[in-house]
């Protein structure tokens, strides 16, 4: 690896985790403000329709930010290919945003739970415009993360902000999204003005093109579909079948999990484009070790200190979801090492069906166990969080044996052929 690449890697994995921490540490002072504010019931059912909003935009990105990322790292000196690829994706998230809208209507009038709520719930197509339109894909795949992380950082701040003067008791719920969503759109507008700059401005190519796009992101998106499943998927299981307090105390402990986890996904983000490159498997397996012993110490730290945080950030009414937090520190010693082995290594190195799959069974994997737990009426945050432990065991045993598979090929490569070492 070239002195260039090292530091362009270093420089992009530092930018990306200033933007996981803006991202952890910015919504981390909202959510005790707002845990306080509303009351721990309000404040589940606004988890509950950030959760919704998080499932409406996995629709909309339909995997285009993993593979719009790939096409456009490789095509990382035609400008004008990746205008293209830019108008391409632009087209297909607009008309994505027709399915979301047709879904989250019929969710408000069939749901029956949430009628005081509806407001609220149409509020949310605010955050979910905002975050469909952000061009992070496009700064990922020409590694220029700090312009990501400048409109993100900027964004999170004016939520902050926002929410602080217009939330000022449980009656203002409703602000909730409508700031979240001034600030997504704030975003947006940021992100297309410095893709513009940069001289990435969107060109239309043809239908045939943006349906080649539109087809290469499939598999994407069904993984995505598939993680949706056992992340944003357990919380819309809990806020349908559960009540709001379960839902509040799952989402205040996944606060932490996503804090330990803001720590690890930069370093993947930045590897992806990367490993697309130079497949250099020895740096990354230095990384992998390193990484995997680093989630060890933090996951001990969480179960020893787990009350007194939870008590500290979100209230002492929060304390009962200590074994909730517990398990998402078992979670995270799994998914650590999951996720790098992922799309930064298999899909990399070619084998995206391996990182795809293994994350599409896994969901099937999740649904079923949340169908046992609906038919039990097991329906406590904890019970429902094992599910997800479970689905998450599954893509690391199933990336992990495809991952020593190929760490053998790299070995003997004169005895295969495999099609993920070709490219």
């Amino acid at each position: 690896m070239s002195p260039s690449n090292k530091k362009g890697l270093a420089s992009n994995t530092a930018a990306l985790l200033s933007l996981q921490l803006a991202n952890y540490i910015l919504p981390l002072l909202v959510t005790p403000y707002l845990t306080r504010t509303l009351g721990i019931s309000i404040y589940g059912v606004v988890a509950f329709g950030l959760a919704i909003s998080q499932i409406a935009c996995i629709i909309t990105d339909y995997g285009f930010n993993l593979s719009a990322t790939y096409q456009i790292a490789k095509e990382s000196d035609n400008k004008e290919q990746i205008r293209k690829i830019c108008g391409a994706v632009f087209t297909c998230k607009v008309i994505l945003l027709i399915p979301v809208l047709f879904l989250l209507s019929a969710f408000i009038h069939f749901s029956t739970n949430y009628n005081e709520y509806h407001d609220y719930f149409w509020l949310l197509l605010l955050p979910i415009i905002g975050q469909t339109f952000q061009p992070t894909w496009l700064f990922q795949g020409i590694e220029k993360m700090a312009y990501m992380t400048i409109f993100t950082v900027t964004s999170r701040i004016c939520v902050l902000g926002l929410t602080i003067i217009f939330v000022a008791g449980p009656q203002d719920y409703s602000f909730v999204a409508i700031t979240t969503g001034l600030a997504n759109i704030f975003a947006a507008l940021i992100g297309i003005a410095f893709m513009l700059k940069l001289g990435y401005s969107p060109s239309w190519s043809s239908w045939s093109f943006t349906r080649k796009i539109f087809d290469e992101s499939t598999e994407f998106f069904w993984s995505r579909a598939a993680l949706a499943s056992y992340t944003a998927g357990t919380t819309f299981f809990l806020g349908i079948f559960s009540t709001p307090v379960q839902v509040a105390y799952y989402a205040a402990a996944e606060q932490l999990y996503k804090g330990a986890q803001s720590f690890i996904t930069p370093l993947t983000q930045a590897l992806y484009p990367y490993m697309a490159r130079n497949k250099d498997v020895s740096l990354f397996a230095k990384i992998l070790k390193y990484t995997v012993l680093l989630s060890i110490l933090g996951c001990v730290a969480g179960v020893l200190i787990g009350k007194q945080v939870l008590a500290l950030i979100f209230g002492h009414s929060f304390i009962d979801a200590y074994p909730t937090l517990i398990l998402f520190m078992l979670l995270f010693l799994i998914t650590t090492p999951s996720v790098l082995l992922g799309y930064p290594f298999l899909g990399a190195l070619g084998d995206t069906k391996t990182a795809n799959r293994s994350v599409i069974y896994a969901g099937l994997v999740q649904i079923t166990l949340l169908l046992i737990c609906y038919l039990l009426e097991l329906k406590l945050a904890v019970q429902v969080l094992a599910t997800t432990l479970i689905a998450e065991a599954f893509v690391l045993t199933f990336r992990g044996y495809k991952a020593v598979q190929i760490g053998k090929q790299l070995s003997n490569p004169g005895e295969s052929d495999s099609p993920a070492l070709a490219k």
